[in-house]
């Protein structure tokens, strides 16, 4: 091995690892670097967007049926070699609220404020994966690609009239916050929660926060 690859493996770790305290730095609660052979990828998770017809389906450019395929995340995900994978944790008593399911599938607000604050922490998650992307860019890697939790339009076009991009084919609206999630995609965000060691409780629709520790949202981005 050479001396400028050697140089070269401890700039990427080191610049992996500043990624990674970045995200703790801006509202993680943790962060890990992995090899992006440890992505997940599974049809089994996007096909829990369709069957039962998840709210957001054919009404958000990311969420499924549109969006990227198994198979194109797939290609994607084997050009890299890292990522950073990092969580958001959430009280149980607001992700996990009772009748949260009724209020997100009417698009009003609660008299709790739990939907309110719920968007603001997948609006973080959101925010975080382009900070890191943006991070990445300026250390020379520009060819980044970055996933959040859940679908982007209740956060950013809850007031819009329906996705831009799939109500006239135009630009998204906020393209600098905008990505497609990491289930959205068929990543197992469950099992590499696991993997790294990270509390994950499922939770539906009709779950009850006490059955639930908390909550955890999911985000990842691609480097190099």
């Amino acid at each position: 091995m050479s001396v400028s690859s050697v140089s070269t493996e401890v700039d990427i770790k080191g610049n992996l690892e500043a990624l990674r305290k970045l995200a703790l730095a801006r509202g993680a609660h943790d962060a890990v670097v992995i090899p992006a052979s440890d992505v997940i990828v599974d049809p089994r998770v996007r096909l829990k967007c369709l069957i039962p017809l998840c709210y957001m389906a054919l009404r958000c450019d990311h969420c499924p049926p549109d969006g990227y395929s198994v198979e194109e995340v797939r290609e994607m995900v084997s050009r890299y070699q890292w990522a950073v994978f990092y969580r958001v944790t959430v009280k149980s008593t607001i992700i996990a609220a009772r009748n949260l399911s009724d209020y997100v599938s009417a698009r009003i607000f609660d008299p709790k404020a739990n939907l309110l604050n719920l968007g603001g922490n997948y609006i973080l998650v959101f925010t975080i994966t382009k900070i890191l992307q943006k991070k990445a860019a300026s250390m020379g890697y520009a060819k980044t690609s970055g996933f959040a939790a859940g679908n982007c339009r209740d956060p950013f076009c809850h007031f819009q009239p329906g996705c831009r991009k799939l109500m006239t084919g135009n630009n998204c609206r906020h393209p600098e916050l905008s990505s497609p999630s990491m289930e959205s995609c068929g990543m197992d965000v469950y099992s590499m929660a696991a993997r790294a060691g990270w509390d994950i409780y499922p939770i539906g629709g009709r779950c009850e926060p006490e059955s639930v520790g908390r909550g955890n949202l999911c985000g990842l981005v691609l480097v190099t």
